[in-house]
């Protein structure tokens, strides 16, 4: 580890962690920090991305004001449950199929994490959570709060949409960079770069901040990796399709956040989710793509404690 990434470590608040099953055997595993009797906030994290892509500053600013912070691996990455199940459906076919609004097949779809985050919170003994979700797990959030509504008391999504299939499509290179690398990777130092590469070209005009993307990509590549779950995880998000008509029945206090340089989920697909959420408040952070630059986590923290005061009162 670089002197860089150790003084990144050290400031990390001390963690709690576990797994769990849900009633479907899937082991889900988790960690928490901050007080266990303060309010709990739910981070769920987005396609192909672990539980450690949740930048420790943000997660800490939180814990530090006394907030129970909870964060897990989605199942089919990080140290949860990884299929192999069958596909029926090539990535390019499946993106056809869901643009002309045929039924795409998938080992699962995003109602079955909903169910995923719900036995998470069943587990720890959590009656509501706060979630706060970014870009799928945005997606998964805004479900949980429309099925879901007694187990949300506030949402939080970030750099997500509804997934309507009349939204701008993400940029060719933005996608490929995501779903569909043609890399060969042997070692942390060749996974870092890449990562590095990834971010230049799926994130915006802001720096991102090295020693922090070091230190995620690095644990990430430690963690394990699983190039199957990323595809099972892209046919769920095509799978269960449009949200719209979910989110529209959304009736707790929601912020919709969003950089104006996503080439990935498009502006228009945040404008799109706060439109479509009565009274949601939309916050447009302008040079963000679909990333969490450091210099932005201050007022990341700030909107997701002002969406959970407007819950609590």
């Amino acid at each position: 580890m670089t002197t860089a990434q150790n003084n990144v470590a050290a400031a990390a608040t001390p963690l709690r962690s576990g797994r769990i099953k849900t009633p479907q055997g899937i082991e889900l595993f988790y960690d928490e920090r901050g007080p266990e009797d303060g309010i709990p906030l739910l981070f769920i994290m987005g396609l192909s991305a672990q539980m450690v892509f949740w930048p420790a500053p943000l997660l800490d600013a939180l814990a530090a004001r006394g907030f129970r912070v909870i964060r897990f691996d989605n199942r089919d990455v990080g140290l949860s449950t990884l299929l192999r199940e069958p596909l029926r459906h090539s990535a390019i076919a499946a993106i056809v199929r869901a643009t002309l609004g045929l039924k795409v097949h998938a080992p699962y779809t995003l109602h079955d994490m909903v169910g995923d985050a719900c036995a998470l919170l069943d587990a720890l003994g959590i009656e509501r959570a706060h979630l706060i979700g970014v870009s799928m797990g945005g997606m998964i959030s805004q479900l949980m709060a429309a099925t879901r509504p007694e187990r949300v008391s506030s949402l939080t999504s970030i750099m997500s949409s509804t997934n309507s299939r009349w939204l701008p499509p993400p940029k060719p290179a933005a996608l490929k960079a995501l779903v569909g690398p043609r890399v060969r990777i042997t070692n942390e130092e060749q996974y870092i770069a890449f990562g590095r590469q990834m971010m230049r070209t799926i994130g915006g005009r802001l720096p991102p901040g090295e020693a922090l993307l070091e230190q995620m990509f690095g644990e990430s590549w430690a963690r394990g990796l699983h190039p199957r779950g990323v595809r099972q995880q892209f046919m769920a998000i095509l799978a269960t399709g449009d949200l719209t008509p979910y989110v529209k029945k959304i009736r707790c206090p929601a912020t919709v956040i969003h950089g104006s340089a996503d080439p990935l989920v498009r502006p228009a697909g945040g404008r799109a989710s706060a439109r479509h959420i009565p009274g949601a408040a939309l916050h447009i952070i302008d040079g963000m793509g679909h990333d969490l630059p450091e210099q932005v986590l201050p007022q990341v923290a700030r909107l997701i404690e002002q969406t959970v005061n407007k819950a609590v009162g």
